[in-house]
């Protein structure tokens, strides 16, 4: 049976906007990102012909669209964070939020390999091919950006909460 790419395409638009997002960090611009990628994608003259190498080769079209975006954009412009009333969440709510700022105050690179391994679940070797580096060097930068990432979350749960009335 050959690989049908209309029909693994559907199935991969949400994780590919979660790491367009996890790069960018704004929802938005991870769509329209996914979109272009897949706009490149079909109008690509040779595309990978089985489902682990076409899930390779979209996730790193939407990694370079992602970094054509951040290089085009203002740091800042992309560093928007919602406003969001904790205390209307459940412990899961609260973990993924925690979660989700640890990412945001990591550099790009940790926030990149971290969504490649542990969101998109990749193995070590597909991200070294997204990437473009060795497994090795996988390896090595997906241990220092969970390290990274638990120093995040953990620097941020000893500053004090911002309220609504400032205090």
């Amino acid at each position: 049976m050959a690989f049908d790419i209309h029909a693994a395409l559907p199935a991969l638009l949400p994780r590919l906007v979660a790491f367009a997002r996890t790069i960018v960090g704004n929802v938005d611009t991870a769509r329209d990102l996914v979109q272009e990628a897949v706009a490149r994608a079909l109008g690509a003259r040779r595309v990978p012909e089985d489902a682990a190498a076409y899930r390779a080769w979209m996730f790193k079209i939407v990694r370079n669209a992602a970094l054509d975006e951040i290089r085009r954009l203002r740091p800042e412009a992309m560093e928007e964070e919602p406003a969001v009333d904790l205390w209307r969440f459940d412990n899961a709510c609260i973990a993924k939020i925690t979660v989700e700022q640890g990412l945001a105050a990591l550099p790009g690179q940790h926030r990149e390999i971290i969504a490649l391994i542990d969101i998109a679940g990749f193995s070590y070797s597909e991200a070294a091919a997204v990437l473009g580096v060795p497994i090795g060097t996988v390896m090595s930068r997906v241990t220092r950006a969970r390290l990274a990432l638990l120093a995040a979350i953990e620097a941020s749960s000893l500053r004090p909460m911002k309220t609504r009335h400032g205090s």
